[in-house]
């Protein structure tokens, strides 16, 4: 159940597809992907039902556009469990690209249908990048999960 509720920013976050100069000044829109592999789940309960766990995790970005770049991502992320079943999370990942880097905040919880994110900003030709989206992700064992993206990419 924890690592269900994982998949962070994975971000989802996720795509910047590379899409270069020619688009520059355009938005775009994103959709793709996602597989991630947790390497750290620190669960602490602070009092019974109470949870708090950290977490980092590495992804692969795969975007339907067949000619787009594919992405590697790192995030890490803080969750917390409540005695009434509800839960967050918040964290932030970086995206690597060919061409530069993108990062991105996001946030999970059992109060969203799906999961958000936003683009913060970028290096290389994703400098000044912005953007928002949605994902949603599944655990396929308690290391690894998969899912979906969709968002756009807003290049200066």
């Amino acid at each position: 159940m924890r690592l269900k509720h994982l998949l962070f920013g994975v971000p989802a976050a996720l795509f910047a597809l590379g899409c270069g100069a020619a688009f520059a000044g355009k938005t775009l829109d994103h959709a793709g992907t996602i597989a991630c592999v947790v390497d750290k789940w620190d669960e602490k309960e602070m009092a019974k039902g109470h949870k708090l766990a950290d977490s980092v995790f590495r992804c692969v970005l795969i975007p339907d556009d067949a000619t787009a770049p594919k992405a590697s991502e790192t995030c890490v992320g803080h969750y917390e469990y409540m005695p009434d079943g509800s839960w967050k999370g918040t964290g932030n990942c970086t995206d690597k690209y060919p061409d530069g880097e993108i990062t991105l905040i996001w946030e999970e919880g059992s109060h969203l249908k799906d999961y958000v994110y936003k683009k913060t900003g970028g290096t290389g030709k994703y400098q000044g990048v912005s953007g928002s989206g949605t994902y949603m992700y599944e655990s396929l064992t308690d290391e690894l999960l998969g899912g979906r993206y969709k968002g756009t990419l807003e290049l200066p």
